[in-house]
């Protein structure tokens, strides 16, 4: 297998195992404390790792490189990050994944909106298949379950919808820079997005209890493993493989995600989850199947 698979799937597993971690953690973290500092933390490592690289100077980016970075942050990682763990309140991990995955037929839907790009049958049929395995999701399980409540619905929706208006704006803006100065560069941009609203707005509900080793250990882990190494890994495989490739291995995000929920959170799926977890992993497959190999540098999650 090429490196640039292995690349592209490590992200999408490292991605995936962070939705059960996060959710768990939302209990103890206000959200945007947690994602100011986890984004500092990423930060910090991978600038330390390109002031030993051959990367260009992190602060003497173009503007241009400024503008694409800032763009692929907010949309591909603040706002993505910010609406999934407003999510966790409502519904768990497994759902989470679930609609994280149907990603691929919201960035074929805008670049048909937005973009005006021609929609093949097969495409269209993915598209259908992801809303009907999202639409199937909301209904209860035959176990007497009961299904995600609307605002996890609705928060889910909004971050997939913004990691998919990443992709489009990414489509329409083009830079070239080696993986670690566009890691790097996200979660920089991503702390400077986002510790002014957690100063402004949690601030009063930050106590010392917060920084107990136990929460210090899931931010660092976050931080490490959840920013800085999977958007190294992304941006080091995705000019290697076709976009095709780029789209279908989304569906390791809630294969992780299921499996890592249910040995190690004690957590459980219930016939909706697997039905829709088969329709949503089937439509990427199927919107995939025609795309032509062409390689595009473009942020495809968080």
């Amino acid at each position: 297998m090429k490196s640039g698979y292995l690349y592209v799937i490590m992200c999408y597993i490292l991605v995936g195992i962070s939705y059960p971690i996060a959710a768990d953690a939302m209990y103890a973290i206000p959200v945007w404390t947690f994602i100011s500092i986890t984004f500092a933390i990423g930060f910090v490592f991978l600038y330390a790792i390109g002031l030993f690289s051959k990367a260009p100077k992190f602060f003497s980016l173009s503007m241009k490189a400024w503008v694409v970075i800032s763009i692929q942050s907010l949309l591909g990682a603040v706002l993505y990050t910010a609406f999934l763990l407003y999510g966790f309140e409502y519904a768990n991990a497994i759902t989470a994944s679930i609609f994280t995955s149907i990603s691929p037929a919201f960035v074929l839907a805008l670049s048909f909106f937005i973009l005006k790009e021609k929609l093949s049958v097969k495409k269209s049929a993915a598209i259908a298949l992801a809303i009907a395995g999202v639409m199937f999701l909301t209904l209860p399980g035959i176990e007497a379950e009961s299904g995600p409540s609307a605002l996890g619905i609705l928060f889910f929706f909004l971050s997939t919808l913004s990691v998919a208006g990443c992709v489009i704006a990414a489509k329409k803006l083009d830079i070239q820079l080696p993986a670690i100065t566009m890691a790097t560069g996200v979660c920089f941009t991503g702390t400077i997005f986002t510790l002014p609203v957690a100063l402004l707005t949690e601030t009063a509900s930050i106590e010392l209890s917060l920084f107990s080793a136990e929460n210090i250990t899931i931010m660092v882990y976050y931080g490490l493993l959840v920013w800085a190494v999977p958007y190294f890994c992304f941006y080091k495989g995705v000019t290697r493989i076709p976009a095709s490739a780029t789209g279908m291995a989304f569906a390791t995000i809630p294969v992780a995600s299921t499996f890592c929920s249910i040995m190690f959170f004690d957590q459980s799926m219930s016939t909706t989850d697997i039905v829709a977890l088969i329709m949503v992993t089937s439509s990427i497959f199927l919107a995939e199947a025609e795309e032509p190999v062409a390689v595009n540098n473009k942020l495809d999650f968080a």
